[in-house]
């Protein structure tokens, strides 16, 4: 009886987590992604914790390098305590050619540690998550994609918390609106 009820509450524990979200968090979104790793999650398993998201796609020589190394100047500049609340999140615009070993290896080669979590999906749940965070983007006929240079806050709910393109008075001042 007892192992019947610990199952029972190992299925249903997360699916109340998943109800008390607000009803504005992006974590609603239903899709599913797979990470660097090759591991498969949705998007609400970032719950917790604020997260730094942006989409990017690892072959691009303009505006993601920039919008990385914004986010990883924002990563330097946290305190260790800030560091263990806040997540960063990549999130390719181009899933079909940023595989697991691709994300990897653009992790590798700009240093992205533990705190960063890179994530593909399909087509359409790129789009679907790129609508909630209202990050417009277009693929042209180069491979090349024109998209907004966005970095997106979300709290611990996923529910966005600050958007700001660009770093606008270096990463102090959106670590100060972040945490204040």
């Amino acid at each position: 009886m007892r192992m019947l009820f610990t199952l029972l509450m190992l299925v249903l524990l997360p699916l109340t987590a998943y109800a008390k979200l607000p009803s504005d968090s992006v974590y609603h979104l239903n899709n599913q992604w797979q990470d660097s790793q090759e591991n498969k999650l949705n998007f609400a398993d970032l719950a917790g914790k604020k997260q730094i998201v942006a989409l990017i796609y690892t072959d691009c020589i303009t505006a993601c390098p920039v919008i990385v190394s914004d986010m990883k100047a924002i990563q330097d500049a946290l305190t260790p305590e800030q560091q263990a609340q806040m997540g960063f999140v990549l999130v390719s615009l181009t899933p079909a050619r940023d595989t697991p070993k691709v994300m990897r290896h653009f992790a590798k080669k700009r240093e992205l540690d533990q705190h960063w979590t890179l994530l593909s999906g399909k087509d359409d749940d790129v789009r679907t998550l790129a609508m909630a965070l209202n990050i417009q983007y277009m693929g042209l006929p180069d491979g090349e994609v024109a998209h907004s240079n966005a970095i997106t806050v979300l709290d611990e709910q996923g529910r966005l918390q600050l958007q700001q393109v660009g770093m606008t008075g270096g990463p102090h001042a959106l670590i100060k609106k972040v945490f204040n």
